[in-house]
């Protein structure tokens, strides 16, 4: 089998016979007598594109045949006209050589081996064998990248002998011994490879990294390339503008003035958290004052719509602070909640008054002696489960 994509990376278009057809579990492959095609490897995604009439999703080798995935069955098998997905695959020329120029600068510039590559959908990673990159340091090594770049630099091909391996200086060794091919970045970069690059360093266009973080033992370092990266500058200038315009400020300025409206936000919120605080304290002690007297014990029954239930577990803390006090809460939202809470100078089990009423909302909770609360899918009896637990209080434990 031909593979022209090895010598040939801006071949787009082809003829080829179909040698074979497989079909397993209903998806089809096929095999040409020569392809365009790159094999998903080394870091690189496949080729997509067409085979006659035929959408080729997927492209894959296995013992040096390579399968091309297709939509359906083909009926002609004989001079089949090839298209290769050429924006796809530029794409991956730029990514993939830039990602040797990017390793190249982090060995020279911070004596960082690359020990993994990924080439996804988005971005492109490298994990770099280093403890810790720091901002000035990336910034040298995304300078001494582009720079290759814009001294548009030939990528050329070699396919030396096992023994001849010695007279380049290669930032990785070759994983097999046989069909070695090395691609060079001009006196750059020398490394073992069967991806798809540029001609020219020039096609790149530029590289920038987008962040890095600690993985494993290495440093993953995300960065794009070529129309990725003027894509990715793309939006992130519109969202700039957008914030200057919002912040009323220069979009030099916007970092500093993010910082202080966030800055106002969390004070502004701090200030209403502790409002709300106070309101709560205040309907607490309506509440007490204007509740009900069962002996001494002063219960507070409550139904509420429209509010946050973690307001009324707060709201019936503070009741419960108060002496001989007793809290039952409901409220009605997409579902029943409840919550049933006694002051500490009481010896009434909330737990097992709530368990008792909980089957009337069709509810799952409970608690402690202090303090239970849950929530049911039967909205309409809610008003009866604390009518029933009032009553109980009444008849059983309030004398």
């Amino acid at each position: 089998m031909e593979k022209i994509y090895l010598n040939h990376p801006y071949t787009s278009n082809f003829t080829a016979n179909i040698t074979d057809v497989i079909e397993q579990n209903g998806q089809f492959f096929v095999i040409l007598d020569r392809t365009a095609f790159y094999p998903e490897g080394g870091g690189q995604p496949s080729d997509a594109g067409l085979i006659g009439e035929l959408k080729v999703s997927y492209v894959y080798e296995e013992n040096d045949i390579i399968y091309h995935q297709v939509d359906r069955k083909p009926e002609t098998l004989k001079d089949v006209q090839c298209s290769i997905d050429w924006e796809r695959r530029f794409d991956h020329m730029q990514q993939h050589c830039g990602q040797h120029i990017l390793s190249a600068a982090f060995l020279k510039i911070l004596d960082g081996a690359t020990a993994g590559f990924h080439l996804g959908e988005e971005y492109v990673s490298v994990d770099i064998s280093i403890d810790e990159l720091k901002d000035e340091d990336a910034v040298k090594a995304e300078d001494a990248a582009n720079e290759i770049i814009q001294r548009n630099l030939p990528v050329k091909l070699h396919y030396p002998e096992i023994h001849e391996l010695e007279s380049f200086n290669l930032r990785k060794q070759p994983s097999v011994e046989e069909n070695i091919r090395i691609v060079e970045v001009s006196d750059f970069d020398f490394s073992p490879c069967g991806g798809t690059h540029p001609a020219f360093t020039g096609e790149i266009g530029l590289i920038k990294i987008r962040r890095w973080e600690k993985y494993k033992d290495s440093i993953r370092v995300e960065f794009l390339c070529g129309n990725r990266a003027i894509k990715d500058y793309r939006w992130k200038n519109s969202y700039v503008n957008e914030i200057s315009k919002l912040l009323s400020s220069k979009d030099t300025e916007v970092l500093e003035n993010v910082k202080k409206a966030v800055a106002d936000l969390h004070g502004a919120n701090k200030d209403i958290k502790n409002f709300k605080d106070k309101l709560l304290s205040y309907e607490a002690a309506e509440l007490y004052n204007n509740a009900e007297i069962l002996g001494k014990v002063k219960i507070i029954k409550q139904m509420y719509e429209n509010r946050e239930f973690k307001e009324l577990v707060s709201l019936s803390g503070k009741i419960i602070k108060l002496p001989h006090s007793i809290a039952l809460l409901g409220l009605k939202s997409q579902n029943a909640q409840m919550i049933f809470a006694r002051s500490e100078d009481l010896n009434i089990s909330m737990n097992d008054l709530f368990k008792e009423v909980l089957p009337l909302i069709n509810g799952k909770g409970g608690g402690s002696p202090k303090s239970a609360q849950g929530g049911g899918t039967d909205i309409s009896n809610l008003e009866s489960a604390l009518q029933s637990a009032y009553l109980i209080l009444k008849n059983r434990h309030i004398k």
